[in-house]
């Protein structure tokens, strides 16, 4: 999950005292070597080195063993490493432009950035280009923005064109970048792979009308990803190109790889040709998706792949809160067969394991039954359905209820609560003696998932919209809202918002919860239509 509100942040440093008292921690520096290299054991050496006072050859001990270097861990090490180049990097990166104007070249080199070179003068970007002729990629970038006219002598190379407008901020990206270009000049860019993350960008910042006009040029028979292709197809129809947006959704299906992406195309062309043939095709897919709901709604059939797993196995003897015992499983049964990952499953067919027991089943079965599991369920028998939906909808998509799982971003657990919000929340609910790792506790999880919903559903009513808060923050979610670019009028609404709002990650989240929520709102007996639910989104935020 990823939370960007920035209120509560502070709140962190109440709760310092008792971060080391779980089982979890390792106890020095030298039992961190005893852990396999993951990114469980990441989490834990950004703990020990947030929260105790290491010297740098300990702290040199603790890189060696890391599995992935994020930005949270590097600004840490270059504290605690009596290393120059550490610190003068983590610095150099932190600096303001005018501050990296005073440094030397190589500092220059490392926080300079296109967004930030653009707010400087013709004159100080060329003497920069001179200064910095040894790092010979920035150099000729740098040259290139201090020409007068930037487009003219970036269009010249591919790369440069490119690798400048992908980086150089909605702002620059409107006033220098956004002018019809021609078929031949489009279809050149096209051919450059890096002209893939160009089409996402100028689909998804709104006010590039003219380069969105450009994009019509593109053969639609380019060697793009699908996501591209997919994208072309939505700009297409926002500009009244049908049969146009058709021959992109083709191009995009023949890419497809994953069953999800295959849906979403044959959905999008069911949208505009009201062809019956696309329901059935979307009838007769294995996954179970926002797409495949809607199809099955239309043709007022039932899925036969949906599963709610039962157990007459009491608790297993398995640590679930340890959450290097989840990363040894994962490291057994990578590149096994299915067969041999399907009897590792049946050792876990137990109540409390039931979440690591449905995620080995689905990968031995090459995902074509779709388990829907309610673990913990003693946990929710409280709450109303519509909440216990809720729940287990953003437990399924966040954990697979792996009760000990962490994310690469380091959040926690079955709900995977980024560690200043589970804090913030443990000192709400006036907890005495909490610990991070409290967030593997699937009753603590729950409970927290309740509490933070109980705030979120008040100020958004609507499951997809709450989803869309719970990954990418309410902060995001109000700004989407009250931007007034997403679920108005228009032919082909709310679909065309739901595939374009502006986080991927976010995007595809909330039609993955939604359609979780569905099918488990089916399961507990409630009768939910998914047409109410995606074309009666109401915006709280709106001031029309």
């Amino acid at each position: 999950m990823q939370y960007n509100s920035k209120g509560i942040v502070a709140t962190i440093l109440c709760l310092i005292t008792p971060l080391f008292l779980n089982a979890n921690m390792p106890k020095n520096v030298e039992s961190f070597k005893k852990l396999p290299r993951s990114i469980a054991k990441d989490y834990y050496i950004y703990r020990y080195l947030k929260y105790k006072d290491i010297n740098s050859t300990d702290a040199q001990k603790l890189l060696e063993q890391t599995k992935r270097v994020n930005f949270k861990l590097f600004y840490l090490f270059a504290k605690k490493l009596n290393d120059k180049g550490f610190t003068k990097v983590a610095k150099c990166l932190k600096m303001s432009t005018k501050e990296l104007l005073k440094q030397d070249s190589e500092c220059k080199a490392i926080g300079l950035s296109v967004s930030n070179a653009l707010t400087l003068d013709k004159t100080t970007l060329k003497k920069l280009s001179k200064e910095l002729k040894s790092y010979k990629l920035l150099s000729s970038t740098l040259e290139v923005l201090s020409h007068k006219d930037i487009i003219k002598e970036a269009i010249k190379n591919s790369d440069k064109f490119i690798g400048i407008f992908n980086s150089a901020g909605s702002y620059y990206r409107k006033k220098l970048f956004d002018k019809k270009f021609d078929k031949e000049t489009m279809n050149s860019l096209a051919k450059n792979r890096r002209f893939n993350k160009s089409i996402e960008i100028i689909i998804l910042q709104k006010n590039l009308k003219n380069l969105k006009t450009s994009l019509l040029y593109i053969n639609p028979n380019q060697n793009l990803k699908e996501r591209s292709l997919f994208y072309l197809a939505l700009n297409a129809l926002k500009l009244g190109k049908k049969t146009l947006a058709m021959k992109f959704l083709d191009s995009a299906q023949k890419k497809a790889y994953y069953r999800f992406d295959v849906d979403k195309i044959l959905f999008w062309k069911y949208l505009i040709t009201k062809n019956k043939k696309y329901l059935d095709s979307l009838d007769g897919s294995f996954d179970v998706n926002i797409y495949t709901i809607l199809a099955h709604n239309q043709l007022a059939n039932d899925f036969d792949n949906v599963v709610l797993p039962k157990t007459i196995n009491k608790d297993k003897k398995y640590n679930i809160q340890n959450p290097f015992l989840w990363t040894k499983l994962l490291q057994k049964i990578k590149n096994k067969k299915p067969q041999t990952i399907k009897k590792i499953a049946k050792e876990f067919d137990y109540k409390n394991t039931m979440g690591q027991y449905t995620f080995l089943l689905e990968r031995a079965e090459g995902y074509q039954t779709r388990y829907f599991p309610m673990p913990f369920y003693e946990y929710l028998k409280n709450y109303s359905n519509e909440r216990k939906s809720l729940i287990l909808a953003i437990a399924r998509q966040e954990s697979n209820f792996i009760p000990a799982a962490v994310s690469s971003s380091y959040a926690l657990g079955m709900m995977q609560f980024m560690p200043f919000l589970a804090t913030a929340l443990a000192k709400q609910k006036k907890m005495k003696d909490f610990d991070l790792d409290d967030m593997f506790n699937p009753k603590i999880a729950y409970d927290f998932a309740n509490t933070h919903l109980n705030y979120l559903v008040k100020k958004l009513k609507n499951p997809l919209l709450v989803a869309y808060a719970y990954n990418g923050g309410i902060g995001y979610t109000r700004r989407l809202l009250k931007s007034g670019d997403y679920f108005g009028k228009g032919e082909y609404e709310p679909y065309m918002s739901m595939e374009l709002i502006s986080y991927l990650e976010t995007r595809r989240y909330g039609k993955k919860v939604l359609s979780n929520y569905i099918i488990y709102m089916r399961l507990l007996g409630e009768k939910v239509s998914i047409d109410n639910l995606v074309t009666n989104i109401k915006n709280p935020f709106s001031t029309k």
